[in-house]
């Protein structure tokens, strides 16, 4: 019905989303970027929830479907004691290094001249040049935090022993940092 619908004009593109936090496997995705029919899809990617770039990736890029990537900052990246209970909680389950949960400031190490100026501006540019990626979504009701975020998204890639450093600590992880959106108002 759909593919009917875009016959007709209705619509240029069809897209389809996966529910990241219900599908870390990027099951959804798999199979739709097979399938010949979705034109765009949207998947949960970031520094720390990598595995779309050996499942969703290559699938999209191969058959000329775009990706919108979301989570890419989220709740872990934005907000540093979440961030530090996250990665204390998996240096506890021997995840990540155990250094992870002494440092006060567990991804400082991103932040240098030439490096990111924050957290999230290491979260924008690491997924921003991930090959494959081809839309950074982010969202914001303040001016500032906009500018900020485009300004992050436009700067050059991280710095390569930054990003391998990355891929190396947190390649292997998977569903971390996919909170599902809290509900703003009650279903009625």
């Amino acid at each position: 019905m759909l593919l009917r619908e875009k016959a007709k004009g209705k619509f240029r593109h069809l897209g389809i989303t996966e529910t990241a936090p219900h599908d870390p496997q990027h099951e959804t995705l798999d199979r739709a970027a097979q399938d010949g029919i979705w034109d765009v899809v949207m998947v949960g990617f970031h520094m720390m929830h990598q595995n779309a770039r050996d499942r969703v990736f290559p699938l999209t890029r191969a058959n000329r479907v775009g990706t919108l990537s979301m989570f890419v900052v989220r709740n872990i990246f934005s907000k540093p004691v979440r961030l530090r209970a996250t990665l204390q909680a998996l240096a506890a389950a021997r995840e990540v290094p155990p250094w992870f949960a002494e440092s006060p400031d567990p991804l400082g190490f991103l932040i240098h001249e030439g490096g990111a100026s924050s957290v999230p501006d290491a979260a924008y540019r690491f997924v921003r040049h991930e090959p494959g990626v081809d839309v950074v979504l982010f969202g914001t009701g303040n001016p500032e935090h906009l500018r900020t975020n485009i300004a992050s998204i436009l700067k050059p890639p991280l710095p390569e022993t930054d990003h391998r450093r990355l891929c190396e600590l947190f390649g292997h992880l998977v569903s971390v940092g996919l909170d599902a959106p809290h509900l703003s108002r009650q279903r009625r």
